[in-house]
């Protein structure tokens, strides 16, 4: 306002010194005619700094109306990708419902982690609290009681195996426990129908662990059940994504003995596959024959609960098949996992109480495939073909790989 006002005063003097000077300098003009000499020149002056200040209001209003669509246009390309990723998270139908279980189950898990953590005691033994029905019991901190080793109960967990265990327990405090997929393909077509999770733990220095190093030593932790609470977390985010493209992609994934057999992360388990029974055709649980065969009568009632909300089961690590396959197919089993060399002509094979030639048939009976795994040549493939077993899995099909770099 004062630099107009300034602007103003300068070319009014102006006028004024054009009114009085006029005469003086120019004979014979009549004073009235400087001094509306004068008064044009202030009017002229006037108009055009008027001109030239709507002109520059004018810009600046344009310049102000870009920057607010230009920031308009990044906020709604934030919203939409906001909506996006929640979209992604929350499933095609918008489950917010399921999404806010992920979120209080995550919750729960870093909580159990932390106080698990922080509940050591250096003078004198502490419970650490598990579950509602299991304690894991440690000696003080200046006589550290050996973590076993699960190939024998009086072998004490070797140096390396400890050092496992911290990155086992750093990664999931810092989230780094990544999903691995390994394909299942339909024989001979070799067409990937289902992929295989897996859970993969990076340590601070960029290392990779898999399963067979840390699973005995997170057991004998207790925090297996982490892990696999965890990975169905992953599993079924990631199904959310894949089934906007290919609703026909299946996922198994493994659940442990100890996942089972720990009543707070079992209910918490059921609970979460509760609130996603829509994904009940693309999410294939999968579980251990010995840990079936042993599994509780609260963890059987769990799987009745689960197969009646839709979910089916695999049955992996099968080391007999003399049983009953209409049962395993009554109790929802809907795959049987077991390993290629088990399977091909000429070779003993597992346990059974009817011909090989005849188990493929059997089984189907009962709404059953048969997955043959660990298919590592092109021998093998040769002979699951002659018994003619439906679908294989193993490295020569694909080695589990970040879900960002399959197809």
């Amino acid at each position: 306002m004062l630099y107009h006002g300034v602007i103003i005063i300068a070319y009014a003097l102006t006028a004024v010194v054009i009114a009085v000077q006029t005469p003086v300098y120019v004979q014979g003009i009549d004073p009235v005619i400087g001094y509306w000499g004068g008064g044009v020149f202030f009017l002229v002056c006037a108009l055009i700094h008027d001109f030239i200040m709507r002109h520059v209001e004018r810009s600046r209003f344009q310049r102000d109306l870009l920057k607010m669509r230009s920031d308009l246009d990044m906020a709604e390309t934030g919203l939409d990708r906001f909506d996006n990723i929640l979209g992604r998270l929350a499933g095609k139908d918008g489950n917010m419902d399921s999404f806010a279980g992920e979120m209080q189950i995550l919750r729960k898990l870093l909580k159990q982690l932390s106080t698990d953590q922080t509940t050591k005691t250096k003078e004198d033994e502490e419970e650490i609290i598990l579950s509602a029905d299991e304690e894991l019991v440690e000696a003080p901190e200046e006589q550290p009681e050996p973590l076993r080793n699960s190939d024998g109960p009086d072998e004490e967990i070797m140096p390396q195996d400890e050092s496992i265990l911290e990155i086992v327990r750093s990664g999931l405090q810092e989230n780094k426990v990544d999903l691995y997929l390994q394909p299942i393909v339909r024989l001979p077509q070799r067409r990937t129908l289902f992929y295989e999770a897996f859970s993969r733990i990076r340590g601070p220095q960029g290392e990779v662990i898999t399963p067979g190093q840390y699973l005995s030593v997170a057991e004998n932790a207790g925090l297996i059940g982490t892990i696999d609470n965890l990975l169905l977390i992953r599993c079924v985010q990631l199904i959310r994504r894949v089934r906007q493209r290919n609703s026909d992609i299946g996922f198994f994934v493994n659940v442990s003995a100890r996942t089972l057999n720990d009543t707070s992360f079992f209910r918490q388990f059921v609970e979460f596959l509760d609130q996603n029974k829509d994904l009940s055709n693309s999410l294939i649980l999968e579980f251990a024959q010995d840990d079936v065969d042993n599994a509780s009568d609260p963890v059987q009632k769990g799987l009745s609960t689960l197969a009646k909300m839709g979910f089916s089961f695999s049955l992996d690590h099968v080391q007999r098949l003399d049983f009953d396959f209409s049962e395993l197919g009554k109790r929802h089993f809907r795959y049987l996992k077991v390993a290629a060399e088990e399977l091909l002509p000429g070779r003993p094979g597992l346990p059974m109480d009817i011909h090989p030639d005849d188990l493929r048939e059997a089984l189907l009976r009962e709404n059953i495939e048969l997955i043959a795994s660990m298919v590592e040549d092109e021998d093998t493939v040769i002979g699951l073909l002659d018994v003619e077993v439906g679908f294989g899995q193993g490295y020569l099909f694909g080695v589990p790989r970040p879900p960002q770099s399959v197809n």
